[in-house]
């Protein structure tokens, strides 16, 4: 989500991470047009939904099914959805005709992913290449952050003679698994997440800071 408002540039879900909130209840506030301190759980719950589902490329029937409603009330929460994120709903609907033009999509970094089922005769076809059109910027751009974060932690590492006693185990989505002697874990930890907070240039940001939480612990199943 923070990546689709850095790509789309739409100032209010901008606005929402600037601020600090919980971008699904916030969301929510905006949509259903009532105070964050009157979100519901049930309203915030559709609003995940829908934020997820619009990085999918989630339609009315798909969004109906997820909120577990009629499609009257998927269509009316989707419209609204839109009509409060213009600019969000502007970017999804240039990035299905550019792809469908173009035959391929780009990552914030120039990365392109080319889709043959644009041209495709078959209607579920093309409304598929269509979906991953819409989600394959944003997935890709959030692997280009977490390949150059792993790039730029291994370069501090090397600089700093720290090869040796702080090891990346594992890559899992968009977390970094490492494994570190316990005595650097002070001195190593906060320096990784400095990297990876800071690994997408501010310039390219437009205002959304970039979150990243730490855990530690001796197996991977005892972190916190």
């Amino acid at each position: 989500l923070r990546i689709a408002a850095i790509l789309s540039g739409d100032p209010k879900m901008i606005q929402i991470f600037e601020r600090g909130e919980d971008v699904h209840s916030a969301v929510a506030s905006e949509v259903n047009k009532v105070p964050i301190s009157e979100v519901t759980k049930e309203m915030r719950r559709k609003a995940k939904v829908i934020n997820f589902g619009i990085l999918y490329g989630m339609g009315v029937n798909a969004l109906r099914q997820n909120l577990e409603s009629t499609k009257e009330e998927a269509e009316k929460f989707l419209n609204e959805y839109f009509e409060t994120f213009t600019v969000l709903r502007d970017y999804i609907e240039n990035a299905k005709k550019e792809a469908s033009r173009s035959g391929y999509t780009t990552t914030l970094f120039g990365r392109r992913r080319y889709f043959e089922g644009f041209s495709s005769k078959l209607p579920f076809i093309r409304a598929a290449a269509e979906r991953m059109a819409v989600n394959a910027p944003i997935q890709g751009t959030e692997g280009d952050i977490t390949k150059l974060a792993m790039v730029h932690a291994d370069r501090f590492l090397e600089k700093n003679g720290l090869k040796g006693k702080v090891k990346l185990l594992l890559q899992i989505h968009d977390e970094l698994v490492y494994e570190i002697d316990e005595d650097l874990t002070k001195e190593v930890v906060p320096q990784i997440e400095k990297i990876m907070k800071e690994v997408l240039p501010k310039e390219k940001t437009k205002g959304v800071p970039i979150e990243v939480h730490v855990s530690e612990g001796d197996t991977l199943l005892s972190l916190k």
